[in-house]
């Protein structure tokens, strides 16, 4: 079904796998304790470097998008940061960066209170963290780009946690935070120089036991008072939901529609029954592609506007980004 599932969602658990290794399956509200895969891997035989960790947050306005990220994949590590600059309709820096797992990059076991996540790399410096009072910094020194914002919880806001079943994989278990407030913040990029507060945040935590070849569709917005994440592929539907003020509503399947060869052409976004018929224009992308021989990744994310209808919400204008991921780690 992809109208949206009226019934309340339960309290995260407190872990999402039990000591001896059984999962809490289901969609919630709220947030886990640290998540360790240790009981289940022990359980199941499974190596460590299925182990896969990311977190990620994005920063949305009326002149900019910017995003950066921490990645453990258990044998390496790495990180990016971008600035795209909406008035000019080009991305006004780009960075991305290798290291040693767990040395140049630790992805916080925790989803909320006490994260501290970081990439410190010879030249590029990642810092994502939680204080007090639900209010995160995040801090970015790279060649070519500065990013430091801080950006507050809505007090009705409400973190969606999906732990879900992964195929050809075991589990996954994601947090997404959208509806915060940037309070005060700044982009730096050559000569762009950008104020970012009072644009809109969404953060990004996932850690999961995933299959060697995974691939995604992905659609992510927020503005002020709602937010979207929609997803074709790995966890879908577990964590395709709908905030509307402090409410989480959640979203049935769906599927992307747009032409691989070019990905800066329109989207659809689209369910079976209509409930979703969403229409997203890119203003630009960010692409990387890596073939490490061990691993290979192909990523690309527009960034651009949303219009249309998901669950009985209108958009028109929602900025956020899509993205089609296809890795082999």
């Amino acid at each position: 079904m992809s109208e949206p599932w009226a019934a309340p969602l339960a309290c995260a658990p407190r872990a999402p796998v039990s000591a001896d290794g059984v999962v809490a399956y289901g969609t919630y509200q709220g947030l886990t304790g640290p998540i360790d895969w240790s009981p289940l891997r022990r359980a199941t035989g499974r190596r460590a470097g299925s182990w896969k960790r990311w977190h990620y947050i994005a920063v949305a306005g009326p002149d900019a998008v910017a995003a950066a990220a921490v990645v453990d994949l258990g044998w390496t590590s790495s990180a990016f940061a971008y600035l795209f600059d909406r008035r000019r309709r080009a991305l006004a820096a780009d960075h991305s960066a290798l290291g040693l797992p767990r040395r140049t990059a630790r992805v916080s076991d925790r989803p909320g209170a006490g994260a501290t996540t970081t990439f410190d790399g010879r030249r590029t410096r990642v810092r994502l963290e939680r204080g007090d009072g639900g209010a995160w910094r995040l801090s970015v020194s790279a060649p070519g780009l500065v990013l430091d914002a801080l950006a507050a919880e809505a007090p009705d806001g409400a973190t969606l946690c999906a732990i879900a079943p992964v195929p050809g994989g075991i589990v996954d278990c994601t947090h997404k935070t959208p509806r915060l407030r940037v309070l005060q913040g700044r982009a730096v990029a050559d000569d762009v120089q950008l104020d970012l507060a009072g644009c809109s945040a969404a953060i990004d935590h996932t850690s999961g036991l995933l299959a060697r070849e995974t691939e995604w569709h992905w659609a992510s917005a927020c503005g002020p008072g709602v937010a979207v994440n929609l997803t074709q592929g790995f966890t879908a539907p577990a964590e395709n939901a709908l905030w509307v003020g402090g409410r989480i509503e959640r979203i049935g399947p769906v599927s992307f529609a747009y032409d691989r060869t070019r990905p800066e052409d329109p989207w659809r976004i689209m369910s079976a029954d209509g409930a979703v018929d969403l229409t997203f224009t890119p203003e630009g992308r960010r692409r990387e592609d890596r073939n490490l021989v061990l691993a290979v990744s192909r990523y690309v994310q527009p960034i651009g506007t949303f219009a249309g209808c998901c669950g009985g919400q209108r958009f028109d204008g929602l900025v956020g980004v899509t993205e089609h991921h296809l890795a082999r780690w």
